[in-house]
């Protein structure tokens, strides 16, 4: 979609720039022949272009900006030590309605929001003057790795990094560089005397980036089955085949529409579940995921986000700010009225229409429900549920007796698997068991025992076995 086209790699190829007067030049540089095999180089760096909107400085003195191209739109924050310089290598102010290109570290974390927000590491802006930038790779010889430029250093030639400091040639050899130059030989590689050569060096001077780490993992998809389990509980079954899973839901799972109205859970409705990221899952295929709360989605305009809450009620990945107004509703999960302070350091789903595109986005929300502090829950999980949460979801009746996966269960309780081609070998300490597909007998420990229905392969690569048998192993 639109980050595809924004997140479109930077070769060292390039021989343009981001503007137009360059472009008077280019027919100075010559081309590869027919015979050559252009290589495709691979960078660190991504480029973006577009036109500057509106430029504003934040309290911190970082500047912010929203970049729109038809349907395409992103952002850009620089902080005070950003290099921005014009086409041919001087420093350079960002103006709204100015044509830039910015080059950005494909190693720098970015938020996932929307619009998309980039920190990039150079801003180059278009002037009336004429000048090329290109990127590449360069040898000791200081030609790049496409054999397209060779630079003739002189002494007006400035070599810096990205911070500024002044850098000897020996500097550029090996490295990633961006080369600012203004006429070029006819030559194969052009020749030319750069006007700027800024090593895109950024492992020294990139300032370390504090991993957020999400509170929540977002699962989406569609319902394919529920089934309804004799203690009230439910399983729902993503239909995709690609990326199957199960959901165990209880009394205590938030199930609501997109718009924080109450919903009953159907097939074919699409879903995104959120599921505590603490909680440990159930080592079994398909996962099975316990979620906090299950949202899905109608043709409505509604966003969800879910995660903890500050005291300034912004979101632990600082992504969403909320505007609480008096007709926010804020409840518990019994639909018990609570208060805004109720939403300080506790987690909460939030239910919104409209919001700003600052960072963190700000939006006055029509609906939370606090779900509770999370340093205060503590998830267990029993693994003897492991075995009736697999058989619930997974198995076929023959002639009045339940069939069930053998490897996932007996996996499940410590037996490894080994297949034989026609059947199973299991074993797990002293014990050893050996079963043969559409054959009722098998051998426990060498001894020849009888199974009521014999194992078959109900489902490709995937042998069932008695319900009972599953049970024998764990020693009932």
């Amino acid at each position: 979609m639109m980050k595809k086209a924004m997140t479109m790699a930077l070769t060292a190829t390039l021989a343009t720039s981001a503007i137009t007067a360059p472009l008077a030049f280019a027919q100075d540089k010559a081309e590869p022949t027919s015979k050559e095999v252009k290589e495709e180089v691979a960078t660190n760096f991504t480029k973006l272009t577009g036109k500057l909107g509106k430029i504003e400085k934040r309290e911190n003195g970082t500047l912010f900006t929203t970049i729109e191209q038809g349907d395409e739109t992103f952002s850009l924050v620089l902080e005070e030590g950003t290099l921005v310089l014009d086409n041919t290598g001087k420093k350079a102010e960002l103006k709204e309605g100015l044509q830039f290109t910015a080059f950005v570290s494909k190693n720098k974390p970015m938020l996932a929001i929307y619009p998309p927000q980039y920190n990039p590491d150079v801003v180059v802006v278009e002037t009336s003057d004429m000048g090329i930038v290109e990127v590449g790779t360069f040898d000791k010889d200081f030609v790049n790795k496409e054999n397209t430029l060779k630079l003739n250093l002189s002494e007006e030639s400035q070599i810096t990094n990205l911070a500024g400091e002044q850098l000897k040639k020996v500097d550029i050899v090996g490295k990633e560089a961006l080369v600012f130059y203004g006429p070029a030989t006819f030559s194969i590689p052009a020749q030319t005397s750069p006007f700027h050569v800024v090593v895109l060096e950024t492992a020294k001077i990139e300032k370390e980036i504090e991993e957020v780490t999400t509170d929540f993992i977002e699962r989406t998809g569609e319902i394919s089955d529920i089934v309804t389990r004799e203690n009230g509980t439910q399983l729902v079954t993503n239909g995709d085949k690609e990326n199957p899973f199960n959901l165990a839901i209880n009394q205590d799972t938030v199930i609501l529409d997109n718009t924080g109205k109450k919903v009953e859970l159907k097939k074919g409705m699409k879903f995104t579940a959120f599921v505590d990221s603490k909680k440990p899952a159930i080592l079994i295929y398909p996962p099975q995921y316990a979620p906090e709360a299950i949202i899905v989605e109608t043709e409505e305009i509604g966003f969800v986000n879910v995660s903890t809450f500050d005291k300034n009620f912004v979101n632990k990945e600082n992504t969403l700010k909320l505007n609480i107004a008096e007709d926010t509703v804020i409840t518990n999960t019994s639909g018990g009225k609570l208060t805004k302070e109720d939403i300080a350091e506790n987690v909460a789903v939030v239910f919104y229409t409209i919001s700003t595109r600052s960072i963190p986005a700000q939006t006055t929300p029509s609906k939370v429900i606090v779900l509770g502090n999370k340093e205060e829950t503590t998830p267990t999980i029993e693994v003897t549920d492991i075995l009736t949460e697999v058989i619930e979801g997974d198995h076929y009746e023959i002639d009045g007796v339940k069939m069930v996966p053998l490897r996932v269960l007996a996996e499940s309780l410590g037996f490894t698997v080994k297949s034989t081609g026609k059947g199973a070998i299991l074993t797990k300490d002293n014990l050893s068991y050996e079963i043969t597909r559409d054959q009722k007998e098998y051998s426990h420990n060498r001894a020849i025992k009888n199974f009521e229905v014999a194992p078959t392969l109900l489902e490709n690569n995937k042998t069932y076995v008695p319900q009972e048998f599953i049970y024998s192993l764990r020693g009932e």
